[in-house]
């Protein structure tokens, strides 16, 4: 199965975003720094917009959305309705920040667009679930879908807040998240690599080995560097940001490489 480079696109973009802003609103909610918050906002819903619209351009006839549209089951569907509630909440919590609206009203909305982040980064990898294709037919995808965001979206804002210089306890504190977040990218890419036959040999497995390297540990590795040294935190992250966008990339990649079969939404493609 060849490699659909705009869905590719779209779940990479659209994850960095939802994540991004996930880590935003943990912000908000812990109160570690006051930076990042407009900047990253604004950052996760361009990123939302553009891989919403690169979603698009897969259709062989993209004037035929809306066909698709009118499926509630399809994944097209609830993508479509994620990446909409998204923006209309990371928009709302962007005129709060504008009007100085804090505390619980700010902090309502935060905890609303992190748990549509998160929530959009796995129904984008939970959509291509069947029973035709074995290598999709497991939780284990839409948990690196998942896994592989979270690690891109971390070091973003880690990046972010570090080129605004803030303080280094809240520096050292998203590093850890960059850990974190890389770790669970790391185990997720692993088990489904394994479970999917994808270190097997095949040629998928440049791929997943580019999953798991780029997109597992080098997040990990620089986001503990981050964490125990956050003097050097703008320089570790953009490596972290880079290999976790590689590796969010290969992962999809070789999801598709291991597909086997016709991918056919409503005879769109």
């Amino acid at each position: 199965m060849d490699i659909q480079w705009s869905l590719v696109i779209f779940t990479v973009l659209t994850g960095l975003g939802g994540w991004l802003f996930f880590f935003v609103g943990l912000n908000v909610l812990l109160g570690k720094t006051d930076k990042g918050a407009f900047a990253g906002t604004v950052a996760a819903l361009a990123l939302a917009i553009v891989g919403g619209c690169a979603s698009v351009t897969h259709l062989s006839h993209p004037d035929r959305m809306l066909v698709a549209l009118q499926h509630p089951t399809s994944g097209i569907f609830t993508e479509a309705v994620l990446v909409g509630l998204l923006c209309i909440t990371l928009v709302a919590f962007l005129v709060m920040l504008r009007r100085s609206i804090a505390g619980t009203p700010l902090k309502a909305v935060a905890i609303v667009g992190m748990a549509l982040g998160v929530l959009m980064s796995f129904m984008a990898g939970q959509s291509y679930l069947m029973d035709a294709i074995a290598a999709w037919n497991t939780e284990l995808l839409p948990l690196g879908y998942l896994g592989t965001a979270a690690a891109a979206g971390a070091a973003a804002y880690l990046v972010l807040i570090a080129a605004q210089k803030a303080d280094e306890s809240a520096v050292s504190f998203f590093g850890l998240m960059t850990l974190v977040a890389g770790a669970v990218s790391l185990v997720a890419t692993v088990a489904y690599g394994a479970m999917a036959g994808a270190f097997a040999g095949s040629t998928a497995l440049v791929y997943a080995g580019g999953a798991v390297l780029c997109g597992g540990v080098v997040p990990l590795v620089f986001g503990a560097l981050v964490w125990k040294r956050p003097g050097n935190a703008l320089v570790a992250g953009l490596v972290a940001l880079a290999g976790a966008l590689v590796g969010s990339c290969a992962f999809r990649c070789a999801m598709w490489l291991l597909g086997a079969g016709l991918y056919d939404f409503f005879g769109l493609i």
